[in-house]
C-alpha cells in the first residue's frame, strides 16, 4: 500500500467526527517505527541464566550478531517445580524496532515475549501442560497456573468506513479479562497501530481510535473455552487474553502474514497499562507489534526477565 493521502483521510475523519462527538479522542500521540518479529527458543538453568538459545528466523548476519551479544547476558526469574529450581525451555518471540538517526538508523530490542505465541507452538505446550498434568508435574506459575483459552465465537469487526476508502490498514492489541465461564467480563485496546502509512500525527491518532472502537465493541460479544487444573482458583490475570484485531484490505484475518525477519513501518500509539493488571510490577509486558493474525497469548508465564531495563537500549 501506498502513502497515505493525510487529506482524504482528514475529509473522512472530520466527517466521521462530526457523527460521533468525542469519541475519537485517544489518550496519548504516536510515533514512527520500523519493527521486526524473530521468533526463537531459549532455556535458561536452574539460577535463571541463558543456558542455550536457538533463532528460527533468517536474520542478515549484522542483525544475528546484535542478538548473539544481547541475549546471553539476559537473566531470567528461575522457574520451579515444587519449589525447586529447574532448567526450563520457552518459545519466545524478539521484536526490534529501528529509528532513523542523523548516521543511519539505530536499532534496539524493542520487547520480548516468553510464551507460546504461534498456533504450533500453542498446540505443543497444550500438549506438554496435559501429559504433565497426568505425570502429575506442575510448573509453578507466578501469579497463577497453566490455563487454556480457546475461541469458540469471535465475530470479526466491522472496517470503518472512511478508514477502508482511504485504504488505511492497522492492528489493534486488545487485552480481553474472561468470566469463568468463557464470556467476556471487560476489554480494552492497550495499543494500536497503523501499518506502512505517514501522514500528520493528530489524524493518524484518529484513525487508531476508531480501530480501537470497532475492536472493544466487537469483543463483547466473543466466547472462549477455558481450561485450568482448578478453575476455581483463577485470577484476573489468569484469565486474560491478548488478542491482535488486524484490519487489512483484501486479505483473510486468519492469515499471519510472513513478518518474521522482514521490517515493516507502523505509527504506533503508546502500550497502555491494562486497569486490572495493575498491582502486578512483574507481568509480562505484550505489544501491539509482538502478535499478528490468529496468534493470541492467554494466562500467565514464569518466564519473566529480571532487569527489563536490557529492552529498549540501542545495540
Amino acid at each position: 500500500m501506498g502513502m497515505l493521502k493525510a487529506g482524504v483521510l482528514a475529509l473522512l475523519l472530520a466527517s466521521a467526527g462530526a457523527q460521533a462527538g468525542d469519541r475519537l479522542a485517544v489518550q496519548a500521540a504516536g510515533e514512527s517505527v520500523m519493527t521486526m518479529r524473530v521468533d526463537g527458543d531459549l532455556l535458561i538453568d536452574t539460577e535463571g541464566r541463558v543456558a542455550s538459545y536457538s533463532l528460527r528466523t533468517e536474520l542478515d548476519p549484522a542483525l544475528r550478531n546484535i542478538l548473539d551479544k544481547a541475549i546471553p547476558a539476559w537473566r531470567l526469574r528461575p522457574v520451579t517445580q515444587g519449589g525447586k529450581p529447574v532448567n526450563a525451555k520457552t518459545p519466545m518471540r524478539i521484536i526490534l524496532a529501528a529509528r532513523e538517526v542523523p548516521a543511519g538508523y539505530e536499532v534496539r530490542i524493542d520487547n520480548v515475549v516468553f510464551a507460546p505465541i504461534t498456533p504450533e507452538d500453542r498446540a505443543a505446550a497444550k500438549a506438554s501442560q496435559l501429559a504433565a498434568r497426568e505425570r502429575g508435574e506442575t510448573i509453578d506459575v507466578a501469579g497463577g497456573q497453566p490455563v487454556s483459552i480457546t475461541h469458540r465465537k469471535m465475530q470479526p469487526p466491522l472496517y470503518p468506513k472512511g478508514l477502508m476508502i482511504a485504504g488505511v490498514e492497522g492492528t489493534v492489541l486488545l487485552n480481553v479479562r474472561l468470566n469463568p465461564d468463557g464470556t467476556v467480563a471487560e476489554a480494552m485496546a492497550s495499543q494500536s497501530s497503523l501499518l506502512n502509512v505517514r501522514g500528520r500525527s493528530s489524524i493518524m491518532d484518529k484513525a487508531r481510535a476508531l480501530l480501537e472502537q470497532e475492536s472493544m465493541r466487537v469483543a463483547a460479544q466473543w466466547r472462549y473455552t477455558v481450561d485450568a487444573a482448578h478453575p476455581e482458583l483463577l485470577d484476573a490475570e489468569d484469565l486474560t487474553l491478548r488478542v491482535p484485531i488486524e484490519f487489512r484490505m483484501g486479505r483473510s484475518v486468519d492469515k499471519v502474514e510472513p513478518l518474521n525477519g522482514v521490517w515493516r513501518h507502523e505509527f504506533r500509539g503508546p502500550n497502555l497499562p491494562v486497569p486490572w493488571l495493575r498491582g502486578k510490577q512483574d507481568e509480562q509486558v505484550v505489544g501491539v507489534s509482538d502478535l499478528a493474525g490468529s496468534e493470541q497469548l492467554a494466562g500467565s508465564t514464569p518466564f519473566r526477565l529480571v532487569d527489563r531495563s536490557v529492552l529498549g537500549r540501542a545495540l
